[in-house]
Parts: C-alpha cells; sequence; structure tokens
C-alpha cells in the first residue's frame, strides 16, 4: 500500500516538473526569484516550486486524499490454507498376508476428516492412489454397507455406522480409565479446552474433549470434538505420546511418517522431529506453539500408565495472545502434570 502511495507522489512530481520546464522565461525568472526567497523560509519554497501555492495545495490535497483512501480500506485477508490431505495408512508395496481390497476399502473411510467432510471419487482416488473406477466400485459398496452416504451432490461422506468401531474403542478407553471429572476440574480452573488423546498411527484421536469458552477460544479449537483426531507431528499431544514410544517403534514410525505443514511453527523435516522427541522427558511437559494452528499454543504430558496399556496424554490449549510460552509452562504446566496424576492413581 504505501509502495503505490510513494509511485504516485513520484509521478506527480515528473508530471508537476514537466510543466514547469514548459512554462515562459519570465515565469521560470518569477519562479526563481521564489526559490531565492523561499531560502529564508520553507513555505516560500513549497509554493515557487510548484508554479503558484493553489496548485500547489490542489496537488498536495489530492495525494492526501489519494493516502487517506488508501488508508482507509485494509487490505483483504489472506484466504485460509487448504485443509491438509489425510494420508491413509496403506503401504505402496502389498503384503500377501494381507488381503488388499479389504485395505483399500478401509483407506477409503480414512479419507474422510473434518476437514474433509464430504468428498467426490476424483479426491478419494487421488488420496488412496487407485484408479476412478476403482474407488467408484468401494464407494458403492460402502453406501450398500451403510458406511457411507451421499448427498444431493453425488459426494459421498461418512454415515453414522461408520463412527461405531471407533466410538466403541473410545469408549472402552474411557471406562478402563475414568477421566472426567479430573479434566472437568482442570477446564474450569484454566478457562481453556482440555483434551485427551491417545495415538493412532501418526494422528491422535481425542478420547475426551471439554471446550474452553475464553475470548479467542473457539477459533483455535476448530470445533473439534471427541473422536476427531489431529497430526501427532505438530501438536502437544501428538509430540508427547511419540516420545513415548520405544526406539524402534518410533523409528518405524519417522519413517513413514509425512510431515506437513500446518501452522506457521510446523516441524517438517524429520530429523528435527527426531531431535526434538529425543529431548522430551516421561515426565516433563511437552509444547506446541502454533504448529497446529496460527495463534494456538497448547501443553502436554503423558498420563503415566502400565507399558501394556494405551498411552494416553492430556493438554491444555490456549490462545496464544494470552499466553507466551514461559508463561504458559510456568502457570498451566504444574496443573496439567497434577491432573495427568489424579487421572493415573498417583
Amino acid at each position: 500500500m504505501y509502495d503505490d502511495d510513494e509511485d504516485k507522489q513520484s509521478s506527480g512530481d515528473e508530471r508537476a516538473g514537466s510543466r514547469a520546464r514548459k512554462r515562459n522565461p519570465g515565469e521560470e525568472a518569477a519562479d526563481a526569484g521564489g526559490k531565492a526567497r523561499a531560502g529564508k523560509g520553507g513555505a516560500g519554497k513549497a509554493r515557487a516550486g510548484t508554479g503558484g501555492a493553489g496548485k500547489a495545495r490542489a496537488g498536495k490535497g489530492g495525494a492526501g486524499k489519494a493516502r487517506a483512501d488508501a488508508g482507509s480500506s485494509s487490505p483483504p485477508p489472506p484466504p485460509p490454507p487448504p485443509p491438509p490431505t489425510p494420508t491413509p495408512r496403506i503401504k505402496p508395496e502389498p503384503d500377501p498376508r494381507l488381503s488388499r481390497s479389504l485395505e483399500y476399502g478401509i483407506a477409503i473411510l480414512e479419507s474422510f476428516s473434518g476437514e474433509r467432510q464430504a468428498l467426490g471419487i476424483a479426491e478419494m482416488a487421488d488420496i488412496v492412489g487407485i484408479s476412478r473406477s476403482t474407488t467408484h466400485r468401494y464407494a458403492i459398496t460402502l453406501v450398500a454397507l451403510g458406511y457411507l452416504e451421499q448427498d444431493p451432490k453425488r459426494r459421498y461422506r461418512l454415515s453414522t455406522r461408520a463412527a461405531g468401531p471407533g466410538s466403541a474403542a473410545i469408549g472402552a478407553i474411557r471406562r478402563l480409565l475414568p477421566a472426567r471429572a479430573v479434566l472437568e476440574e482442570l477446564r474450569d480452573e484454566t478457562g481453556h479446552t482440555v483434551s485427551m488423546g491417545v495415538l493412532d498411527g501418526a494422528r491422535v484421536i481425542y478420547i475426551h474433549r471439554l471446550l474452553g469458552h475464553q475470548l479467542g477460544q473457539y477459533a483455535i479449537d476448530r470445533d473439534l470434538g471427541v473422536g476427531a483426531n489431529v497430526p501427532a507431528h505438530c501438536t502437544a499431544l501428538g509430540k508427547v505420546l511419540l516420545a513415548s514410544l520405544s526406539n524402534a517403534e518410533r523409528s518405524e514410525l519417522l519413517a513413514s511418517i509425512e510431515l506437513t505443514r500446518h501452522g506457521p511453527s510446523s516441524i517438517t523435516r524429520k530429523k528435527e522431529l527426531a531431535a526434538v522427541l529425543d529431548r522430551i522427558s516421561a515426565r516433563g511437559v511437552v509444547v506446541s506453539d502454533e504448529e497446529l494452528v496460527a495463534g494456538s499454543r497448547s501443553i502436554a504430558v503423558l498420563v503415566p500408565r502400565p507399558r501394556s496399556e494405551h498411552s494416553l496424554a492430556i493438554d491444555v490449549t490456549v490462545p496464544s495472545a494470552a499466553y507466551t510460552v514461559n508463561r504458559l509452562v510456568k502457570e498451566i504446566g504444574p496443573r496439567v502434570k497434577r491432573a495427568a496424576r489424579l487421572i493415573s492413581g498417583e
């Protein structure tokens, strides 16, 4: 905006100079005298340099108006980034022990996400990596079985039946480890959104999600609830859960994971992520600083559990305008640790 204003002013000065050169010698002599007198006062020089006070005021007034008009309308905000493409967990090389058809069918179901709730045949085919005709055959089969449904635009979406197996698994974990009362207390103490998650491949599934209502909270929570999943590599929940894996499990996962940029500070290099995970201690807090969503910070800690059971973690998500990283660690960190110990029964 300012560059445009400066270009307009320069162009106006050049036109004014051109008009001045076309005037007759008498006017030029008068201007020279005016410039000499203006040496003792800045106002006179301004009047003389433009060939008349009225013209100078008019020219400056026009430029000022242009600047005011330019300043009054702020540029439109940049469009939001496109939602990340889900990465189905399907190996490029078939395993002779497994059913390839079943792999593709499940991969189609995994193509859907909170950001991509409706997909066409071409979109599903591109995500899964199979032909459109094959995708169409799988899709109509899943519709017939009740796991997909079509909207009026002939796009596909998950049906309520598709949520059944996942809901049952989430319910089983929640029954094994009652945590809602502790999480509600943590949400009420902080005023911000509290979540509990479990690692599912390269993503984290929310098994508890208690939304806060502080200023700016809704925009960063993105209307995600229980059962929604988020990428592990750019969330506090995900990083603390990845760090809890054995070295062999972590290496295998990092070899297959795709580090997509989601927020302005997302980690997109595997070596950097591995180094970050190596520094995470089992009882320490982990922070995500605008890695998933711009304007969002979260702090997470692992819930102590027997090694044979699912690793779980809890976090608190806050608007970055409300907390610096240091303040988040100092004020919210101890509360999250205490909640984790209460949930585990320590």
